[in-house]
């Protein structure tokens, strides 16, 4: 589909269902939208997932890519030696090159295929992320009374929005509070468990102060006991 096709959609699928809704609602429609890339683009712990699920991608299409190649290169030399070889040994090496080619398909189709890897590191390092925005995209909205919001940044095309219907700076703010708030408990967290580490730290020294106490007087007891008996 073209991208004269796709605006043509977008326009008949807005308009209708505006005015579908227009009709049964005695008030006016209230509408927003975000452009979810640019709020996306300024989370950092969005853009460490990313650059974490692109450096997985990258390793992945490396070792395939390095694999194809040695393959490669072992048909080409088995082709420049099959004069000399045996037509049995030949076929030996093609069948192994044969195999070792299935094996590297099965695993290019195990990191990039339809149910891949790749999907699974996406699941587990981004969309958490994304479900984060959406959740607060959806508070927004309730909070707010918006009928609808709308991405900016996907498939639906707006050819015009005014800027005060935008509220993906709402969005990014409400997403940067939550996370300096959840940094913060994390910290709070932390000094909390460092001063308990310190309490136990110190009640151990002070039962090992102790031990060492009462073994000295009790050393100093057996010698006073010892001394005393030599007198004797």
């Amino acid at each position: 589909m073209d991208l004269f096709n796709i605006k043509n959609n977008s326009i008949i699928f807005l308009s209708v269902l505006f005015f579908s809704l227009n009709i049964y609602s005695q008030q006016p429609l209230r509408v927003g939208y975000i452009n979810m890339e640019y709020i996306l683009s300024n989370i950092d712990d969005y853009k460490t997932a990313n650059d974490e699920y692109d450096i997985k991608l990258n390793l992945w299409r490396n070792e395939i890519e390095s694999r194809t190649k040695k393959i490669e290169l072992r048909f080409k030399e088995l082709e420049i030696k099959k004069p000399l070889l045996p037509d049995e040994v030949y076929q030996n090496l093609i069948d192994e090159i044969d195999f070792d080619k299935k094996q590297l398909e099965e695993y290019a189709q195990k990191r990039f295929g339809p149910n891949g890897d790749w999907l699974i590191q996406e699941k587990i390092l981004i969309q958490p992320i994304q479900d984060e925005v959406l959740a607060i995209v959806q508070e927004i909205a309730d909070k707010n009374k918006f009928d609808f919001i709308f991405d900016k940044s996907s498939a639906i095309i707006m050819l015009y929005s005014e800027k005060k219907y935008d509220i993906s700076e709402l969005v990014l703010k409400s997403v940067l509070k939550q996370e300096n708030i959840e940094n913060l408990q994390l910290s709070f967290d932390d000094d909390r468990k460092k001063a308990l580490e310190e309490k136990i730290q110190q009640r151990r020294d002070s039962i090992l102060k102790l031990k060492e106490l009462k073994m000295i007087k009790r050393d100093s007891l057996l010698r006073i006991k010892r001394n005393n008996i030599k007198n004797k």
